[in-house]
């Protein structure tokens, strides 16, 4: 299910079943994540703000081309004969291809690659049947786990991950609050991970109740209707004086959810600015140096990030977002219910 024209549905094309050399190799597609940052590609740009836009063409990604950056997979077939052991076994797919040599590779941003071959962003990804991956490095057993989860550990799971990581979560304890704004598929995971991760209370936000019911459902502490005049007065009802709120998690990435989660930090307190929605923030400056606030950008993990949120889930880490399935041809059903904010948890398509 291929781009053809920016903002224009999907389209199923079929193509000669790619070989596999060198140290390649090629998997039979078995699910993938459908993820909000998908929507930005399929409209071809992301808003910067103040009329500005960054088109997704000016880093070389033309139609046509397939999304899909969470994909699980069989391998079918190998470039080389000393990766024929690795036939016939289901492996989680790190999307995130680097080139190692970058600055940002040198200093462990691998994720922030000057030069990168992201599977499903910058070359076609797993809205197919088949996906060719560069190297068995990016390959982790997800032994155990469900398909239909591991795919979104990928991105969905590794983004909460990496950005809870960025926080001193163990001096944490159950008298500090984290604010998780948004309650989509990556608020929900944050949920849970966080639960794992800390003693903090969790307040989450979100617009839509069906989805702040879900997420008292598996773990939220207190919820808040944003759509309600003056929400960061309903957050404080739920924070102590003493302890305040340590940190606030925007996985929406507006401009509101920005000043929202700034408005309700204590004094050293953290925001972590993930979601991509868009738009741009004007900052007034004084209060981040009398508070001493930090504003932290995070976007997806390392490799190694992810080798440790899949053992992690391995070892007991229970990740409750709903998922529901689609058929590869339903896609552009997918694309449109995530858009209009239909989808609770994750969608995942299946080949």
């Amino acid at each position: 299910m291929q781009i053809i024209e920016w903002g224009q549905p999907l389209q199923l094309r079929e193509y000669e079943t790619p070989r596999p050399s060198g140290d390649q190799i090629l998997l039979s597609v078995e699910a993938c994540g459908v993820c909000h940052s998908d929507l930005h590609i399929h409209q071809g740009f992301f808003d910067l703000g103040g009329g500005k836009t960054f088109p997704v063409s000016s880093r070389g990604v033309v139609p046509p081309f397939t999304l899909g950056h969470e994909p699980v997979g069989k391998v079918i077939s190998v470039g080389s004969k000393d990766q024929e052991h690795l036939i016939g076994k289901s492996f989680l797919i790190y999307p995130w291809i680097n080139c190692e040599v970058c600055q940002s590779c040198k200093v462990g941003m691998s994720q922030v690659c000057d030069a990168p071959k992201i599977i499903g962003t910058r070359v076609d990804g797993g809205y197919s049947d088949h996906v060719v991956v560069p190297h068995k490095k990016f390959l982790i057993d997800y032994t155990g786990i469900d398909p239909y989860l591991a795919c979104t550990l990928s991105c969905s799971g590794l983004t909460v991950y990496s950005a809870l990581k960025k926080l001193n979560l163990e001096s944490l304890t159950e008298a500090d609050r984290l604010v998780i704004i948004g309650a989509g598929g990556l608020g929900l995971a944050a949920i849970n991970i966080a639960k794992f991760m800390t003693k903090a209370k969790l307040i989450v936000l979100d617009l839509d109740d069906a989805k702040l019911e879900i997420a008292r459902d598996i773990g939220a502490d207190f919820t808040v209707s944003s759509s309600i005049d003056e929400p960061q007065n309903k957050i404080m009802e739920f924070v102590s004086d003493d302890n305040g709120v340590a940190a606030c998690l925007d996985f929406v990435g507006m401009n509101q959810t920005m000043a929202l989660g700034l408005s309700v930090l204590r004094k050293g307190g953290t925001h972590v600015h993930v979601g991509l929605h868009g738009g741009a923030h004007e900052l007034s400056l004084p209060p981040l140096s009398f508070k001493m606030l930090k504003i932290i950008g995070s976007y997806v993990g390392t490799l190694e990030e992810c080798k440790e949120l899949v053992e992690l889930v391995k070892g007991g880490l229970d990740i409750k977002v709903p998922i529901r399935t689609l058929p590869l041809e339903k896609a552009n059903q997918a694309i449109e219910d995530l858009r209009n904010g239909v989808v609770a948890g994750r969608t995942v398509l299946t080949p």
